[in-house]
């Protein structure tokens, strides 16, 4: 009974989706995914991530969302933004990620260090649920990599008619 009171009170006080170790797991999924894994084939603009990670961790087809949902999406995504922004510097400096500031785009395109992961991270049985939508996310958004983040946003809730604002 004691056990399964204090595990209800870890799960109310844990919010998954603003929780750093969830941030960070998607991330370096998406970005192995993706095959962003050397400056030459980098992520390009950090602050999609903050658009996706819905996506990632539940349905990521546009068309399974309704246009409430859709919406609360898109707001939860800019509170997430400095959540990403933070967690970016916190791996760069543990270098498991690299960071180049692209000139032309005025972003911070952001590509995995292999090496520097443990090859046991990426055991497809655990995240095999993450694996598979980031591989249908990857096919909803064709060169997802090299996306601007207006064009995505415009793909993913503009065009679903959800009302945005500057990104």
């Amino acid at each position: 009974m004691n056990n399964t009171k204090q595990e209800a009170k870890k799960r109310l006080m844990f919010i998954q989706k603003e929780d750093y170790n969830f941030l960070t797991y998607h991330i370096l999924i998406l970005l192995k995914i993706l095959g962003a894994t050397s400056i030459e084939s980098k992520f390009q603009d950090y602050k999609k991530i903050a658009y996706l990670i819905q996506f990632l961790s539940t349905k990521p087809r546009f068309n399974e969302y309704s246009k409430v949902e859709l919406s609360q999406a898109y707001n939860r995504s800019h509170l997430k933004k400095q959540l990403i922004s933070h967690l970016v510097l916190i791996l760069k400096n543990k270098n498991y990620i690299g960071v180049h500031f692209n000139l032309q785009r005025n972003s911070l395109d952001i590509w995995l260090i292999e090496e520097n992961i443990p090859e046991s991270f990426f055991d497809t049985s655990l995240f095999v649920r993450e694996i598979d939508n980031t591989k249908i996310l990857k096919s909803e958004l064709p060169r997802l990599k090299v996306l601007t983040l207006k064009t995505m946003v415009d793909t993913i809730f503009t065009k679903n008619n959800i009302i945005t604002w500057e990104v």
